[in-house]
């Protein structure tokens, strides 16, 4: 299905056609997944789940040591650059890994080729792509059994919720499904190996969410499976036309976006389920599940997840980072104190669910997704400004300069000027009233490549976006 051929045949097939290629190539993905060492790993992942703060902290010194001395051994950039620093993996811990070097994306993609494992052969190795919405997408590698290990932890994290892979589910993803041709409905296709429908997130609007919503109240998922913005405008779609679609999913799962607080409340609302967010990334560098009750966990047998503030000090709870990850999964191309280019909240509680597994306080999102202001702040997750605000379908603030936001607006039935003298007070009061805020009417806004939704997008050049050392990132 990758190649220009496999492309163009899909496109000239029928519907039922479609489904029957999707399927055939769900089939080769499964066996890449779900085959070799996957059930041996899922199997190990449930028993380390009940493992004490004091066996896991055993278990991530000894992944550790094992990680750095074969990124010493084989991986050219660690090589040189523990040499160059007279690093001895033997001598660093979980106390002391501080003392390692921060791995920048920018390093990463500059030299990518040096950080591929040279004892791996290069013909058994996966290539995955980021989404690269900041720039050129990274290159990953990865061996069939890195693969497989993740979606051992993937398949833990549905089994804790109660729901597992071959389950009947719904998916919404960037994966392109409709040919260039096809105008309406169908706006999905089957993957029968893997039962499920693949919805397009591309597609949605309001002329065409009753349509997508009959299509999932007869195919009665047990979960879903979206990125937040998909699922987000059919729940608002739900929670306007005062219908019983009679959708009852046992769980959503959402991930690649950042989950906002008012989008998993009219999802909840909405299909009357909890919602659980996870994230992860193609460069394996860290897994963060949440749990029954709603805590943002660490796995720690998938890594090392670190909350490092601009001056380069740990967040204390409460307060705002980067996440800066070390990723146990993928020898193939170790990332090892990896700035990944998100930020997170710190939190040192222990959760009731019963999980010894570190927690930590929300994901705020991308680094370069939030607001910089002259005196040096950054502002992060603005989606509060929206609460008790009607008329707004569907908002994304954009800064253009350091003085200057447009923020775009779907608006709604109930939208009025007032509704936008409303929004721009309350933005202005988080930014400062200098702030210059331009408000534009939109009938959709766009995604990126990928089919992803950005809440906050910087169009700063990197260097005025970075903040004083002594600057607090606020997460409002």
């Amino acid at each position: 299905m990758e190649s220009r051929l496999a492309k163009a045949i899909y496109n000239a097939s029928p519907v039922w056609l479609q489904d029957l290629l999707i399927s055939a190539y769900g089939y080769k993905l499964y066996r890449l997944r779900y085959g070799g060492v996957f059930h041996q790993q899922l199997a190990r992942l449930e028993r380390i789940q009940a493992y004490s703060v004091a066996e896991l902290a055993a278990l991530q010194n000894e992944e550790l040591q094992r990680l750095l001395t074969h990124a010493q051994r084989n991986v050219p950039w660690y090589r040189r650059r523990f040499a160059e620093l007279g690093i001895q993996p033997q001598e660093i811990d979980l106390n002391s890994l501080q003392q390692l070097p921060i791995l920048d994306k920018r390093e990463l993609k500059a030299h990518s080729e040096l950080f591929v494992a040279e004892n791996l052969p290069a013909r058994s190795l996966q290539t995955l792509n980021t989404s690269g919405t900041t720039g050129s997408p990274l290159v990953i590698k990865a061996s069939r059994a890195a693969l497989q290990t993740n979606y051992a932890f993937f398949e833990r994290f549905l089994r804790q919720i109660g729901v597992g892979s071959r389950d009947r589910s719904i998916t919404f993803a960037g994966r392109l499904l409709l040919p260039p041709r096809q105008k309406g409905a169908p706006y999905w296709r089957r993957n029968l190996t893997m039962n499920t429908l693949l919805c397009s997130s591309y597609h949605i609007a309001p002329d065409t969410a009753s349509a997508y919503l009959r299509r999932i109240a007869r195919y009665q998922p047990l979960y879903i499976d979206a990125y937040p913005s998909a699922i987000y405008q059919l729940a608002q779609h739900v929670l306007t036309s005062g219908e019983d679609w009679g959708i009852r999913p046992k769980a959503i799962v959402t991930s690649s976006e950042t989950l906002l607080e008012h989008q998993r409340e009219a999802i909840e609302q909405a299909f009357q389920c909890r919602v659980y967010d996870q994230y992860g990334s193609a460069e394996m560098a860290a897994c963060i599940t949440q749990c029954e009750r709603g805590s943002y966990h660490v796995n720690p047998d998938y890594g090392i997840v670190e909350i490092v503030k601009s001056d380069g000090t740990p967040a204390r709870p409460g307060e705002a980072g980067d996440l800066i990850c070390t990723g146990f999964v993928n020898e193939a191309m170790p990332m090892i104190r990896y700035r990944i280019g998100d930020m997170a909240v710190a939190d040192d509680r222990t959760c009731s669910c019963g999980l010894a597994w570190p927690v930590i306080g929300s994901i705020l999102g991308r680094l370069d997704d939030v607001i910089v202001t002259a005196d040096g702040r950054r502002i992060g997750r603005l989606d509060p400004l929206f609460k008790g605000l009607r008329g707004i379908e569907e908002a994304q603030i954009v800064q253009v300069a350091l003085d200057r936001i447009r923020v775009n607006l779907v608006p709604g039935n109930d939208y009025s000027s007032r509704v936008g003298e409303a929004l721009t007070a309350a933005l202005k009061r988080r930014v400062g009233a200098d702030m210059q805020v331009e408000l534009v009417l939109l009938d959709r806004i766009p995604r990126t490549a990928a089919g992803k939704f950005r809440a906050v997008v910087s169009q700063l050049e990197p260097q005025t976006a970075q903040p004083r050392n002594d600057a607090a990132v606020e997460s409002q």
